[in-house]
């Protein structure tokens, strides 16, 4: 039997192991993970030095040159460049790394598609140097990487098939796609035109107040300013026409909208964006526009005219009564099917007027208030409304009434359902809205949402219907004095 082998020795035998295997990681192992870990960029280009880039494909050749406005697309037309796209092409070549190199070029380049390459890229770079050009073929059937030829090099190299993805372009990829371009807070007037020669003007009283033309009524900002988003933020889809001979074909020798935006205080300066025909590409509808300073015809969403061509009532301000519910200091609630109640704030607290052993909900009256100050229309259904009874407005199922705190009139609202849409009025006014369900939910109280009344106790609430409304144009008995606020 073979003597044991002392524990110390075997210790120092696998020290020796260690430190062994430790070497080969040290010296070989790691520096090549390094070195897999840092490859080599296929073109050792700074993307911000490139100021002229040429794609050639099998079908097109897109040229791209930089100037101190940009990039701009030279052929196959002239035209702006899309920034962003272009620097993102110029990343994607700068970015791309050498995942493997082949020293020995094949014979048969056709193999690996490079006998006619799907795309190759040549730069130029700000001192007038040019890179060797850049030939893109097949990629491999597994690995997710693509053969690579640089100028006439005799090898070839492989990298990421993204590559050949993000150079794959058509010539309205790289194009600007922006038509109007404007800052909403430089706008001081912009004309909407339909093909009768109807136009709504919108005019800017100062930072945050439009009117709206024709009746110089007061405008909506909100409306206004999402009408503006949607024009600034329109782009092209596809560009069919950058010479056209006859406008007549696209609809746009008689538009059926023309949109004009000028900025400046004077208006000196006016863009306008002329909306024509519908068309279909593929399974996509689409609708020809144009500006009217340019001869490019752009091809625009489907979605364009309906988003560019509103009524007046769009951008009306359709506010019901404007005021501060904490200037009110006598509210006025009557109901047709019987109840009201008559409310009065004084230091703060709300009382019931006539109903002892009754006390007001001050956070639903508080509430009810901020739902009328808010109450907007969604349309406006009549103006002038000459007969009240076609929205149920001559006898109204609501009436609230306001009073400030030194007995001047608010003025009074108007409410009814009628034919299962809800409408509201300012009593004295010739203007008849038509609002939202849960608008006109929200003010359609019953007398016991405002007050608590005692067990026991007797109500103490009319059963008179609101008073009949003045005719449009005539003050309510109440008055109708405009409170100030807004």
């Amino acid at each position: 039997m073979a003597p044991e082998v002392p524990v110390i020795r075997r210790i120092l035998i696998l020290l020796v192991l260690v430190a062994a295997l430790g070497t080969y990681l040290y010296v070989y192992e790691l520096p090549e993970a390094a070195r897999e870990g840092k490859k080599a960029k296929l073109l050792g280009v700074d993307k911000d030095a490139v100021t002229g880039m040429v794609l050639t494909y099998p079908d097109r050749e897109l040229e791209l040159r930089k100037d101190d406005q940009g990039w701009r697309l030279v052929r196959p037309a002239e035209a702006p460049a899309d920034d962003t796209v272009v620097k993102g092409v110029l990343s994607t070549l700068t970015d791309a790394e050498v995942q493997k190199t082949l020293d020995q070029l094949p014979p048969n380049l056709a193999a690996f598609g490079l006998d006619k390459p799907t795309v190759t890229v040549k730069l130029t770079l700000k001192d007038g140097s040019q890179p060797p050009p850049l030939a893109v073929g097949k990629n491999t059937a597994i690995g997710g990487k693509a053969y690579v030829r640089k100028d006439d090099e005799p090898k070839l190299y492989l990298t990421t098939s993204a590559l050949g993805y993000g150079l794959n372009k058509q010539a309205k990829d790289v194009r600007d796609k922006s038509i109007l371009a404007f800052k909403d807070d430089d706008v001081s007037r912009v004309e909407i035109k339909a093909e009768n020669g109807d136009t709504v003007t919108l005019v800017r009283k100062d930072k945050e107040a439009w009117t709206v033309e024709p009746g110089d009524h007061p405008g909506d900002t909100t409306e206004v300013r999402s009408y503006l988003s949607s024009l600034r933020s329109m782009r092209a889809v596809d560009f069919p026409d950058d010479h056209p001979q006859d406008l007549g074909k696209y609809g746009l020798a008689a538009p059926r909208l023309t949109v004009t935006v000028a900025t400046g205080a004077d208006g000196a300066t006016r863009q306008a964006l002329l909306v024509g025909a519908e068309t279909t590409e593929g399974s996509q509808k689409q609708i020809y526009a144009k500006r009217g300073d340019q001869p490019t015809v752009y091809a625009l969403g489907d979605w364009t005219f309906r988003t560019l061509a509103k009524p007046p009532s769009q951008f009306r301000d359709k506010t019901v009564l404007g005021f501060d519910p904490s200037r009110v200091g006598k509210v006025a609630f009557e109901r047709k099917d019987g109840g009201a109640v008559r409310l009065a704030r004084a230091e703060g607290k709300w009382t019931l007027e006539g109903g002892e052993g009754k006390t007001p909900k001050d956070s639903a009256i508080a509430t009810l208030l901020d739902d009328l100050r808010d109450l907007r229309g969604a349309d406006i259904a009549a103006e002038p409304a000459k007969d009240l009874a076609a929205w149920g407005l001559d006898r109204p199922d609501l009436r609230i009434t306001l009073t400030d705190k030194e007995g001047q009139p608010i003025g009074s609202v108007l409410g009814a359902k009628h034919d299962g849409k809800p409408y509201v009025m300012r009593a004295g006014s010739e203007t008849v809205f038509e609002v939202r369900d849960y608008m006109y939910a929200r003010l359609d109280k019953q007398p016991k949402d405002l007050v608590d009344e005692e067990p026991g106790a007797a109500a103490a609430t009319t059963t008179t219907e609101p008073s009949a409304p003045p005719e449009p144009g005539e003050e309510d008995d109440e008055g109708d004095a405009d409170d100030g606020a807004d």
